[in-house]
Parts: C-alpha cells; sequence; structure tokens
C-alpha cells in the first residue's frame, strides 16, 4: 500500500471520526440518530472499496481504544451493546458501497449501492445485533429501524450526490 493510499485512509477516518462527533439525537429506541452513515457513505463512495472500507475500519477501532466517537461513547461497551451488528456492517457497508463507485460513477446504479449496502446491509445486521442484545423477535427488532428509514434515504441521496460530483475529478484514484 502506497502513502498516497495510507494518507487517504487516515483522512476518511478523521472525517468519518470528525461527523461522529456532531450531536446526536435520541428519539426512540436505543440507537441514536447520527450522521456517522452520511459520511461513511460518501467516505466509502469517494475511496474505493479497500480505502474506504479501511478507513471505515480505522474509524471503529479508534473508537473501540477510548476515543468517544460513538454517540459520545467509546471503549468496547458500544461492541456489545445494542448497535454492535450496525458497527459490525459498518465497514462491510463502506467495502460494498466503495466497490460499486469503482464500477460506475453514474447516479442512479451507485445511488442503489448506497440503499442496498448502506441501508440494507446495516438494518439487517443492526437488526440481528438488536435481536441478540436486547432478546427480541426479529419483527421487533425489525420495527425499531423504521424511524430512521427517510433520514437515511435522505442521507444515501446526498452522499451519492457528492461522491457523484467528486468522483470524475479523480483527485482520490491512485494513478
Amino acid at each position: 500500500m502506497k502513502t498516497k493510499d495510507l494518507t487517504f485512509i487516515a483522512l476518511g477516518a478523521a472525517i468519518i471520526s470528525a461527523v461522529s462527533l456532531l450531536p446526536q439525537l435520541q428519539l426512540v429506541g436505543p440507537v441514536p440518530i447520527t450522521l456517522q452513515m452520511l459520511a461513511i457513505m460518501t467516505v466509502s463512495a469517494i475511496l474505493g472499496a479497500k480505502r474506504g472500507g479501511l478507513a471505515v475500519l480505522i474509524f471503529l477501532l479508534l473508537a473501540a481504544a477510548g476515543l468517544p466517537l460513538l454517540g459520545g461513547k467509546g471503549g468496547l461497551a458500544p461492541f456489545v451493546g445494542p448497535t454492535v451488528g450496525y458497527l459490525i456492517a459498518f465497514p462491510i457497508a463502506g467495502f460494498f458501497i466503495g466497490l460499486v463507485a469503482e464500477k460506475t460513477r453514474r447516479f442512479l446504479p451507485l445511488f442503489i449501492g448506497m440503499i442496498v449496502f448502506g441501508l440494507g446491509l446495516v438494518y439487517v445486521l443492526g437488526t440481528f445485533g438488536l435481536m441478540l442484545v436486547l432478546h427480541l423477535s426479529f419483527m421487533d427488532a425489525l420495527v425499531i429501524n423504521t424511524p430512521f428509514i427517510l433520514g437515511d434515504f435522505l442521507k444515501a441521496l446526498l452522499a451519492t450526490t457528492i461522491a457523484v460530483r467528486l468522483l470524475p475529478l479523480r483527485l482520490f484514484r491512485v494513478a
């Protein structure tokens, strides 16, 4: 891996971390509304599969090391709480969103990738995490996601818009 790659990965992790420090909303249930997914989707699309996925993974490692990046919490507690499934899904989603972005710079296919991986995959793994930690049925855990769908749809729309504007500039691609 080249120095340029490492720099972009670190920058991506820093952007996700900075966005994670923005205030969050706790409306209903154990999962807060944050802008983390917006940052994860945008960074992953711009950096591509490998670098995007690694940037998300480093962000999570920083949180696990104790930085208060997950709703003001750091350390291992968030990784054994109700959000564990979402956290596991983040780098996987980042990789696949980046993979889609490497294949196309067109809005619609990238937006579909954001929906499938940034929402679908994250919601599915998040639901399983809620089931395990809170001892809920699949349907009860799935219902917890419903207040987030519209906001996450809008985040995917914004992330796609930003990515398709920046991708043609080739600022973040390795030559």
